[in-house]
């Protein structure tokens, strides 16, 4: 009986020969998940923006219902007139429903995207688009919008 006495090891290095296993396999299958796809990383906000004629501008109008960081937002577009300069929301700080801000030298003609492109990751999302008023769409002349034919 002496000898289960002097014995002093006890249950410590059982229990951290446990935690240490199980720190790994949790570490390994975040990492595996990760590479694998299963984790986005960041989702995109729940936000709308609309891009509306006034008078001779063009104004986009954060509708929400999400706010934004405006460092992740950003206007871009085609302009056949080549007069507008697209890139990032102008201002800093958060866009929340009802802002606006005013596309320059836009005449409506031009094709724009508001896209939510968050700063750390590689993804994004569209998040307002508009179709310039003057712009023609390439073979949909006499087609039914909603597919029907001989009607």
């Amino acid at each position: 009986m002496s000898a289960f006495r002097n014995d002093e090891r006890g249950f410590t290095p059982i229990a951290g020969s446990g935690m240490l296993v199980g720190i790994v396999v949790v570490l390994l299958a975040l990492v595996g998940a990760a590479v694998f796809g299963m984790i986005d990383g960041v989702a995109p906000p729940d936000a709308e923006f609309q891009i509306e004629k006034e008078g001779a501008d063009l104004v986009v109008v954060a509708v929400g219902p999400e706010p934004v960081p405006a460092e992740e937002l950003y206007v871009r577009g085609e302009d056949p007139d080549e007069e507008v300069q697209f890139g990032a929301w102008p201002g800093d700080g958060v866009v929340r429903p009802g802002d606006r801000v005013t596309v320059p030298n836009a005449t409506g003609n031009e094709d724009i995207e508001v896209v939510w492109e968050p700063v750390a990751f590689d993804t994004y999302e569209k998040l307002g688009t508009y179709n310039g008023e003057d712009s023609a769409i390439e073979g949909s002349a006499g087609r039914d919008p909603l597919g029907a034919t001989g009607v």
